[in-house]
């Protein structure tokens, strides 16, 4: 298979890292080209903003989002990722608008990604569903014929989908999603933990134990374990694939081949410090 272009989007800043940071890891390793997107500023879920707030503390927006876009090139670069686009808008938006529509189509068209990766639609936090719902339709329009004809329409490949949730409340996990593919990303955790301590803002840092508590929790999950790798993400993709036979990933044939003390001495390990 040749090199592959890949599109992250993000509902906020740290979404692209902390749900599919380490597949994209993964992805830079085999020299395939990624892009990190977020909308939004993501100043709503600013908790240092909001702690100051309360406090009735005077604070300075252009340099809390300056602040935020610096922390997500910082993250993806930990992960070897160069292209970074910030588009800065408001995080408390409810319904998708048209010029963030043409923005995310314009990086479409420009970036060319076989696949892009999104929250999963159903989200219910407003941010992450409203990023989905604009990359769907932007997916949409950069396929169309374009009114610029300096823009060759571009069609992806495929949509994978998070499946971690973005809250445990009762309308996300009375139909939670089940994975169709499970990234291991065993060996790029510790360049995952160390992008996602760059999101200082919202508590995270190397000196403080969220992030491992985090990596844990949400990449040492059931998905991983039923798996039986220690770190893993997970996603749903939105068209079946196509292949002349059935599938068997040498991945997956390679687990069988362990003996079950190794495979749970593998599985069980804990990594992030």
């Amino acid at each position: 298979m040749g090199k592959l272009s890949v599109l992250n989007v993000g509902g906020h800043p740290k979404d692209a890292i902390l749900y599919a940071g380490g597949t994209m890891a993964n992805h830079i390793a085999n020299g395939d080209t990624v892009c990190t997107l977020t909308p939004t500023h993501g100043l709503s879920h600013h908790e240092t903003a909001i702690a100051n707030f309360k406090q009735n503390k005077k604070i300075n927006f252009d340099s809390l989002i300056e602040e935020r876009k610096n922390e997500l090139e910082a993250a993806s670069a930990e992960l070897g990722i160069k292209d970074v686009r910030f588009l800065g808008h408001d995080d408390t938006i409810i319904l998708p608008k048209p010029e963030i529509i043409k923005e995310i189509t314009d990086v479409i068209l420009e970036v060319k990604p076989d696949i892009i990766i999104t929250h999963w639609p159903n989200d219910t936090v407003p941010a992450h569903a409203n990023a989905t719902q604009m990359t769907l339709l932007a997916i949409e329009a950069a396929s169309c014929v374009q009114k610029d004809d300096s823009k060759q329409p571009h069609s992806i490949k495929q949509i994978f989908f998070h499946v971690s949730q973005g809250r445990t409340n009762i309308r996300e996990n009375s139909r939670p999603p089940n994975p169709t593919t499970i990234i291991d990303i065993t060996d790029v955790i510790h360049l995952k933990s160390n992008a996602m301590n760059k999101f200082k803002s919202q508590y995270y840092g190397e000196n403080g134990n969220l992030q491992r508590k985090l990596g844990e929790a949400l990449d040492g999950n059931i998905h991983a374990i039923h798996s039986r790798v220690p770190y893993a993400e997970s996603f749903i993709a939105d068209q079946p694939s196509l292949y002349s036979l059935l599938p068997l990933s040498e991945y997956q044939l390679s687990i069988q081949n362990k003996t079950k003390e190794d495979n749970l001495k593998h599985l069980s390990q804990f990594l992030i410090n």
